[in-house]
């Protein structure tokens, strides 16, 4: 009886000492096996039918390198550097879905599935690059890029003009090319506005009257007849000692509504203490949202160089809500602003609110304070359901660092961000497909290249990425000979806000 329990004993001490040896073997074996990696990293996506073919290549592993694509009818062998024809391309993305698959002398490491969405991404995105604002404007051009290729073409760029302007700001209307503006600031400045194929354009200057600036942050409304703007007051301050470069401070800011058919500017809110910024329309055009705070403080100095100062003392208590409008476009009137998140009670700031194309759901970025959460690295993008009341981040695309401008397409399906993800410094477009049912993201991926290393080289960052249904149909040539015209000031209504609408 003895024995036969020392024998049990025994034999546990044995079993368990072989589980040791089997599990060190393989930890082993799982260290010492090569660790795949794509640049860009393109495993396991959602992708648009109609994107350029995304080309990579394999780091992380050495040897002879043999990488697959594969569909149900078409397959095709590459070296370390994957580089797809357009041909191939096009026909591995006529199945729902494909796989990458990758040999390293011999032995297969790494085999992941990417999906084919039904949804097409809109052809064109339009963007600034921009080196480091506290670096230089001079270089600074406006250019889209065809998605379903690697072209890239200039729409306007400082470069054009013998004048020294800063080119920035671009919006379309429900991404129309046709309906677009931007400005143009330091010499010459003014608006360029075109509201639709066949209009010649206007070139317009909104300060005066009841505004302390002109109009910057702005949003067309769906109907193209009216636009919103906010108009700011920002400077740059940089840190001494923090892991965020700079920060850019919104000294003042107000709200304004421009009508194109009248061309008079309205105050909407114009209020010194409150703080209202970056304006966005519901799909139907009856609300609109904006980011507003309550400084705290007493008065506002009319020194710029004093309310600066005031506001670095106060800046880190300055947070901003998400409000919104009730809008009556036939009257031009909207509603006193309600709170639709409060976030300043829990020390955060919300902005750059943007609405899905059903009108459900909300992406903003939250971060520490301010509005300019691009040159934070704690930003984070959230979601917000307005159907449930609830909201969440979207850890399915943040990073480490800092996620900030961000819109939806024109069919609502996919979403395009800026993110500083790669090297910290640099904001470039990451894109992901958007599920208006679940309020659910796909992994995001990074804009294609022909050479991927492209990214890496080009040390411009991409500013306010914006989705085209079309390639603009007007020339830099044309948009030139408005820029160098000189702006026209615009009307300006009574200095009393729009009344209230239902209140």
């Amino acid at each position: 009886m003895v024995l036969m329990k020392a024998i049990r004993h025994i034999h546990r001490i044995m079993t368990w000492q072989s589980m040791c040896v089997l599990v060190l073997t393989a930890a082993t074996a799982w260290c010492a096996t090569p660790q795949v990696s794509l640049f860009p990293d393109y495993a396991g996506i959602t992708l648009p039918p109609n994107i350029a073919p995304m080309n990579f290549d394999v780091e992380g592993v050495k040897g002879q390198i043999r990488v697959t694509l594969s569909n149900n009818t078409v397959t095709k062998t590459f070296g370390r550097r994957v580089r797809v024809p357009e041909t191939f391309w096009r026909k591995l993305l006529q199945e729902p879905a494909y796989t990458i698959s990758v040999e390293v002398n011999g032995k297969s490491l790494f085999c992941v599935t990417n999906t084919v969405a039904t949804e097409p991404i809109d052809p064109v995105l339009a963007y600034r690059l921009i080196p480091p604002s506290y670096e230089n404007y001079r270089w600074v051009g406006l250019y889209w890029r065809d998605l379903t290729s690697f072209r890239e073409h200039p729409l306007y760029t400082n470069l054009q003009s013998d004048t020294r302007q800063c080119v920035n700001c671009h919006a379309f209307n429900q991404g129309d090319p046709d309906t677009l503006l931007f400005h143009l600031r330091a010499e010459n400045p003014g608006t360029l506005i075109y509201a639709g194929r066949e209009d010649s354009g206007r070139k317009r200057d909104f300060k005066g009257g009841p505004f302390f600036a002109s109009g910057v942050y702005p949003a067309w409304h769906p109907s193209g007849k009216v636009i919103a703007f906010s108009v700011n007051d920002t400077m740059q301050s940089f840190y001494c000692a923090n892991p965020d470069k700079i920060e850019v401070l919104d000294t003042r800011s107000d709200m304004m509504l421009y009508d194109l058919e009248t061309d008079t500017a309205y105050p909407v809110e114009t209020t010194p203490l409150l703080f209202d910024c970056f304006p966005t329309w519901s799909p139907d055009g009856r609300t609109l949202y904006s980011v507003a705070a309550e400084p705290g403080f007493p008065s506002i100095p009319e020194e710029k160089e004093d309310r600066s100062r005031q506001t670095i003392l106060g800046y880190t208590n300055l947070c901003y809500n998400l409000v919104a409008r009730t809008f009556d476009l036939s009257t031009r009137t909207f509603s006193k602003p309600r709170m639709v998140l409060n976030a300043s009670k829990e020390n955060r700031s919300i902005t750059l609110p943007r609405v899905s194309r059903d009108g459900r759901w909300i992406v903003f970025a939250l971060g520490p304070q301010g509005v300019f959460h691009v040159w934070h690295k704690q930003a984070d993008l959230w979601l917000l359901d307005l159907q449930e009341k609830q909201m969440r981040p979207l850890t399915e695309l943040n990073s480490g660092e800092s996620e900030s401008y961000h819109a939806f397409s024109s069919n609502g399906a996919w979403m395009v961000f800026s993110s500083r993800r790669d090297d910290g410094t640099y904001t470039r477009p990451y894109f992901a497909h958007f599920s208006t049912r679940s309020g659910q993201f796909g992994k995001p991926f990074l804009l294609p290249q022909k050479d991927p290393q492209e990214n890496n080289r080009r040390m411009l960052s991409y500013n306010v990425p914006e989705f085209a249904k079309a390639p603009p149909s007007r020339s830099p040539a044309t948009l030139r000979r408005l820029a160098e015209q000189p702006a026209k000031p615009v009307r300006h209504a009574k200095s009393e806000p729009v009344v209230p609408a239902g209140s």
